[in-house]
């Protein structure tokens, strides 16, 4: 019997290319992964897949104690990255392709966030939604340096070019960082359609009123408010949360 709750929902959108998200789930790992593939059908619906499930592959094959390791972590996004480059350099249909990869893998209440890209985890508890990464945009990280503003950036024709992502010749560096779960707190990974389609403040509203809800419910929920504003982009979201928190809550 698994240890979590957990659902994921995935929309095309208006795009009319297809949908390049992807979402990989492992329960009995404890992992949870997100992909936004880019470079145009078919090439980013592969790489988004193929980047899933090469870091999920990964980390079955280390034994439980070292999937929090962050080597190890850094290790599973090195091979993912591989693959993904492997595509474009093995059919030159496929050249430039790319995507995002945001994960979360679990031990118990404990675990680790890995993200490279634009996608997003979240989590949501106590009433208070909290972004755990940081986007990887060119754009985002002017903000950081205080050389654009937050507005500026919602509107600028280049908020959404990466500066990491998965495929790059070069070596990725994710951020990984620790993370902790408290009673009924929900973990969201969401790709960046969702983003351009709610804010994050219309999100947090969806999730106080359906906090009580299921991972499905949550999940529906949130896509519902999201297709609602009839996004230009693919949208995915996946709520997850440990089950005995709940019930110890």
């Amino acid at each position: 019997m698994s240890l979590f709750e957990f659902s994921a929902l995935s929309e095309q959108g208006l795009d009319p290319d297809g949908n390049d998200d992807f979402v990989a789930m492992d329960p009995e790992l404890g992992a949870f992964v997100i992909a936004d593939g880019m470079g145009g059908r078919p090439g980013g619906s592969q790489a988004s897949t193929v980047a899933a499930e090469t870091f999920l592959e990964y980390m079955r094959r280390l034994d439980a104690p070292s999937r929090l390791d962050e080597s190890s972590l850094r290790g599973a996004v090195a091979v993912a990255n591989s693959a993904v480059r492997s595509l474009g350099e093995t059919n030159p249909m496929l050249s430039g392709l790319g995507t995002t990869l945001s994960a979360v893998v679990l031990d118990g209440p404990r675990g680790k966030t890995v993200h490279v890209g634009d996608s997003r985890i979240y989590r949501f508890g106590a009433g208070r939604l909290e972004r755990l990464t940081r986007d990887h945009t060119l754009v985002a990280e002017l903000v950081e340096r205080n050389e654009l503003s937050a507005e500026a950036a919602k509107r600028h024709p280049l908020r959404n070019v990466l500066s990491r992502s998965l495929g790059m010749p070069q070596t990725v560096e994710p951020d990984i960082c620790d993370l902790e779960l408290g009673p009924e707190d929900w973990l969201m990974l969401t790709t960046d359609g969702l983003a351009a389609a709610l804010s994050e403040e219309d999100l947090s509203g969806i999730l106080r009123e359906c906090r009580y809800e299921s991972a499905e419910g949550i999940c529906t929920a949130v896509m519902d408010a999201a297709m609602a504003n009839e996004p230009e982009d693919n949208v995915t979201v996946a709520a997850v949360r440990l089950k005995s928190l709940v019930s110890a809550g």
